[in-house]
């Protein structure tokens, strides 16, 4: 697999000093399921924002698909981000939801509800496209948010602990889902947790992160012994 996001002796500093990226260096594989494990505080998310390009660096570079994107606005990224409260818009359908992104990209109606149907039939919720998001599942507004994140083709989707609202079950059950629609789609997933056996499960490589800076990357089998 080619490396395709490369982050650069990354930092980020706050007002005050406070440090939350230490010298950050990554290479992240061409549609692979990276990991950012660690306890809360550790700058995963923050890695996360500065990949999105919703928190500007202090120093370092970040390249994508061999092209600097450091100082790029968000929108101009090809990057997607998903969010642990979904943030599905309450008073629009699930078409509408999901097809959202593609209206704000000038997609024509037409163009953009087929590619929604064809995006809801992938995450099997075909009986739901008229419904609204307070008459769905947890699991099926998970499927929505991502559904809706991937409508717009990202070169990567950036995951921010997306299944920690779900109870022990669901939150399994979506696992072993979410990980088959990465390799179905073939599109490279950097996943935030701090949880170990979420991160074992699901990753092809881990990031082992504390106080701003990696400790340890390596597979799941690697990264447990």
């Amino acid at each position: 697999m080619e490396n395709f996001l490369e982050i650069c002796q990354v930092e980020k500093v706050y007002a005050g000093g406070v440090e939350a990226l230490n010298q950050i260096s990554l290479s992240v594989r061409k549609g692979e399921f990276l990991t950012l494990l660690g306890p809360s505080g550790c700058g995963k998310s923050t890695l996360l924002r500065v990949i999105a390009g919703l928190e500007k660096v202090t120093s370092g570079t970040i390249w994508l698909g061999g092209i600097e994107i450091t100082q790029l606005p968000p929108n101009l990224r090809d990057t997607n981000m998903m969010f642990q409260d979904y943030a599905l818009f309450p008073h629009k359908s699930i078409l509408d939801n999901i097809s959202f992104g593609l209206k704000v990209k000038g997609v024509s109606k037409n163009e953009r509800y087929s590619a929604a149907k064809k995006m809801i039939s992938f995450i099997q919720l075909n009986e739901s496209a008229d419904k609204y998001p307070n008459q769905l599942s947890g699991g099926q507004k998970q499927r929505v948010a991502l559904a809706r994140s991937l409508i717009v083709q990202p070169k990567i989707l950036l995951l921010d602990e997306p299944l920690g609202a779900l109870d022990a079950d669901l939150r399994t059950t979506m696992q072993i889902e979410l990980k088959k629609i990465q390799k179905e789609i073939g599109i490279t997933f950097i996943y935030v947790t701090h949880d170990q056996e979420e991160a074992l499960t699901m990753s092809d490589r881990i990031v082992v992160m504390n106080k701003g800076t990696i400790e340890q990357i390596g597979t799941p089998e690697e990264i447990y012994e």
